[in-house]
C-alpha cells in the first residue's frame, strides 16, 4: 500500500485503469443482450450513463495521475503530497464506482456524480495552487489545462442538474462541454507539448514543432464548436478548419517518419485520428446542411476511441514503463492490444456507416475494448504496486 500511495500516476493509472475496465465489461454486456433483443434491468437509461462514464468515469483518473506527476515538472514546482492527491484520486474513484453500482440501486447515481463533483473541485484547485505557485517562464500548457478542468467541472454541475431534475437539456450540454472543452482541450495540449518532445529525442534530424499559436488555435476551434453546438448551429466553418489544421499538424509533426519507432507511432498514429474524426465532422456538417442525417455517431466515435482511446493506451504505457523504471521498449503484447483498438475504433465507425451490419460491429466494438484494456490492465496494473525496477522513488 505505501508503493501504491507513492506517486500520483500510481493510484490514478490504477483506479483509472480498473474503472475502464468496469465500464467497458457492463456496456459489452448490455451490446451482446441487445443484440438478442434484451437489455440489462435497470431504471437508469444506459445511453445516458454510458454518455457519462465514458466522458467522466475514467478519463480524469488517468489525468490526475499524469499532471500531479508531470505537471510540476512543467512549473518547476513541489508535487501535491499523498495527503492531498490520494483523497482526491480514490474520491472521485469511489463516485465512478457508484455510479456503475447505480444500475442495480439507482439512488446511488447522484451520490456518484455529487463526489465527482467535489473532488474534481478539490482536484482543479490543487491543480490551480501548482500555477500560482510557479514563477516558471511558460505556463501555457499549464495554464490550457486548468481551463479544460475548469470547464470538466462545469459539465459535472450539468450532469448533477440533469439528475435532480431529470433534464435532458442538462444532459445534452454535459455531453458537448465534457468533450469540446474538457477532454480534446486536455488530449490536444498535452499532445502539443509532448508528442513533438519525445519525437525530437527518437528521430534523427528532427526539429521539434510546437508554436504557441497552434495550441491557441486548437483550443480556440474545440470551445468553438462547443459554441455552436450549444447554441443549436451548424459548425461546418470551425470544422472544416478544425480538421485542415490537425491534419497539417498531424504531417509537420512527421507522423510517417515516426512509424520506425513503435512507441512513438502509438503517439502519432492515435493523434492522426483526431484529424480524421474533424474531417468525419465537416462531411456530416455539409450533409446536414444539404438536409441529410449521415454518419450518426461515427465521428464522435473516431474521436473518442480512435483519438482518446487509443492515445490513452499509448500514453499509459509509455509512462507505466518509463516511471517504472523499465527499459522504454514496447512488448509485442502491448503493441498487438494497441492495434486492436484501432480496430475497435473502424468497427465502430463502420457501425454507422454499414446499417445492414451495425449489430454485429457494435458488439465487435465492444467486446474488441473490453478485451484490449482487460489484457492491458493484466500487464500493467501489477505495476503501479511494485516499486521501481531501478530502485529510485516515485
Amino acid at each position: 500500500m505505501k508503493t501504491f500511495l507513492s506517486a500520483p500516476h500510481r493510484v490514478g493509472f490504477f483506479s483509472g485503469t480498473l474503472l475502464l475496465i468496469l465500464s467497458l465489461a457492463w456496456w459489452a454486456s448490455e451490446m451482446l443482450l441487445r443484440a438478442k433483443g434484451s437489455t440489462l434491468a435497470s431504471s437508469i437509461a444506459p445511453m445516458f450513463l454510458h454518455g457519462y462514464l465514458m466522458l467522466y468515469g475514467f478519463f480524469p483518473l488517468f489525468m490526475l495521475g499524469f499532471i500531479y506527476t508531470a505537471g510540476p515538472k512543467w512549473l518547476n514546482v513541489a508535487s501535491p503530497s499523498a495527503p492531498l492527491y490520494v483523497p482526491i484520486i480514490l474520491g472521485y474513484a469511489l463516485g465512478s464506482a457508484l455510479l456503475i453500482a447505480a444500475l442495480a440501486w439507482p439512488s446511488l447515481l447522484i451520490l456518484g456524480i455529487a463526489l465527482h463533483f467535489l473532488s474534481w473541485g478539490a482536484a482543479c484547485w490543487v491543480w490551480f495552487s501548482r500555477i500560482l505557485a510557479s514563477h516558471a517562464t511558460d505556463r501555457s500548457h499549464a495554464i490550457a489545462i486548468a481551463l479544460a478542468f475548469g470547464l470538466g467541472w462545469l459539465g459535472q454541475g450539468f450532469a448533477l442538474f440533469w439528475v435532480a431534475f431529470s433534464s435532458t437539456n442538462s444532459w445534452l450540454s454535459m455531453v458537448e462541454i465534457g468533450l469540446w472543452g474538457f477532454l480534446l482541450p486536455v488530449f490536444l495540449t498535452v499532445s502539443h507539448r509532448m508528442l513533438p518532445f519525445f519525437s525530437a529525442n527518437a528521430l534523427a534530424n528532427y526539429t521539434a514543432w510546437r508554436p504557441r499559436w497552434l495550441l491557441n488555435a486548437m483550443l480556440a476551434l474545440a470551445w468553438a464548436h462547443a459554441a455552436f453546438r450549444l447554441a443549436g448551429h451548424n459548425s461546418i466553418g470551425v470544422d472544416v478548419l478544425f480538421a485542415g489544421l490537425l491534419l497539417y499538424t498531424s504531417w509537420r509533426w512527421r507522423l510517417f517518419a515516426a512509424l520506425q519507432n513503435r512507441l512513438l507511432a502509438m503517439l502519432h498514429l492515435a493523434f492522426a485520428w483526431a484529424g480524421i474524426a474533424m474531417l468525419l465532422y465537416t462531411v456530416q456538417d455539409a450533409a446536414a446542411l444539404a438536409g441529410w442525417a449521415i454518419l450518426g455517431f461515427a465521428p464522435l466515435h473516431a474521436l473518442t476511441i480512435g483519438f482518446f482511446g487509443t492515445m490513452l493506451l499509448g500514453f499509459a504505457t509509455r509512462v507505466s514503463l518509463g516511471h517504472a523504471g523499465l527499459p522504454l521498449l514496447l512488448s509485442r503484447m502491448a503493441w498487438t492490444l494497441y492495434c486492436l483498438l484501432h480496430g475497435v475504433t473502424l468497427a465502430r465507425v463502420l457501425a454507422d456507416i454499414i446499417g445492414q451490419w451495425q449489430t454485429p460491429l457494435l458488439c465487435a466494438a465492444a467486446l474488441g475494448a473490453l478485451a484490449a484494456f482487460l489484457l492491458w490492465g493484466s500487464r500493467f496494473m501489477p505495476v503501479y504496486l511494485k516499486p521501481r525496477a531501478d530502485g529510485k522513488a516515485g
